[in-house]
């Protein structure tokens, strides 16, 4: 018998931002080739969940080092900056877990980046408007957003970790246990 999920309890609300935030937030340093000796599966899985969310096919060939992140920086919900292999990167991530996309969002938080790394023609940024579930990643795709902004949602990240569960509690909790939990958690809350 397995533990009860860390995430879901009985309460009605649906309200996983912060907790998804520290998340990535670790998720991503656990990416930094420092940390490939503390636990090489967990090192591994964060490195195929950074180079999805950096638009990389694959991590193979793919050293991250030097990451730094920041939550609530600027009010965007999680701001990186890194080494991949010798190139400067900034990963800017919208998290919109059951929130909808308000006051052309995006597209501010765009020219926040864009003024703030205008000094750095050379650093690469992404943008990445997470979402929890294919469902709810269609649904933004009818919005007509003008932004750089790519769509992903933790399933696609999640999908990434073909190798399996890494013998970590709490990243396997979050990347194996919750992403399946929450979506039957939202299937009963909308009686679906």
């Amino acid at each position: 018998m397995n533990l009860p999920s860390f995430f879901i309890d009985n309460s009605d609300s649906m309200k996983y931002e912060e907790t998804i935030d520290f998340y990535m937030s670790w998720t991503i340093r656990c990416a930094d080739i420092k940390h490939q000796q503390a636990n090489k599966k967990v090192n591994d899985s964060a490195r195929r969940i950074l180079a999805k969310l950096l638009q990389f096919e694959h991590a193979d060939g793919l050293l991250f080092s030097n990451i730094q992140v920041w939550k609530q920086h600027k009010n965007i919900d999680i701001w990186v900056e890194l080494m991949v292999n010798n190139q400067q990167y900034a990963l800017i991530i919208e998290n919109k877990m059951y929130s909808e996309i308000h006051s052309n969002q995006l597209n501010r938080y765009q020219k926040i980046a864009e003024k703030y790394y205008k000094d750095q023609p050379t650093r690469i940024v992404e943008y990445v408007l997470l979402r929890p579930d294919y469902e709810l990643d269609q649904q933004d795709k009818d919005l007509n957003i003008v932004s750089d902004f790519h769509y992903m949602n933790l399933e696609q990240l999640a999908d990434t970790n073909e190798n399996g569960k890494t013998d970590n509690h709490l990243f396997d909790e979050f990347w194996f246990n919750w992403t399946e939990d929450a979506e039957k958690f939202r299937n009963q809350k909308l009686n679906i």
